[in-house]
């Protein structure tokens, strides 16, 4: 098999998305713990939100800063710099649309790749 740059980048995100995905967190009081460094900035169905992440990353729930809420993501994709085509590395079987909690939040990250996350916020 011959591997490409983004086939083996997208088997790699998503093995640690499969190792990542057990490790989801419940929701926390308005401010994260310290070691939660990973903050983004992000569009979430046109607001413009702060999160923190889990050191664990983008495949664990995060919390939305100056709030209690934490947005538990259900289906990620990335797009990769120079490239143009999403990259599932997050599809939680079963999951729908349909409920009113589901949010839609994208931001690049500090590598440049395209980050779509589609989660429930609560």
């Amino acid at each position: 098999m011959n591997w490409t740059t983004a086939s083996r980048t997208a088997a790699v995100v998503a093995a640690a998305a499969g190792a990542l995905v057990a490790t989801t967190g419940s929701a926390l009081a308005e401010s994260p713990p310290a070691s939660w460094t990973n903050v983004r900035t992000m569009n979430c169905d046109g607001v413009t939100v702060e999160a923190a992440f889990t050191p664990g990353g983008v495949f664990t729930s995060f919390h939305v800063l100056g709030s209690s809420d934490v947005i538990v993501p259900k289906r990620v994709q990335v797009v990769l710099p120079g490239t143009s085509q999403p990259i599932t590395t997050l599809d939680v079987p079963g999951f729908g649309n349909n409920s009113r909690d589901v949010v839609t939040c994208r931001y690049v990250d500090p590598a440049g790749l395209a980050v779509t996350i589609v989660g429930i916020r609560s």
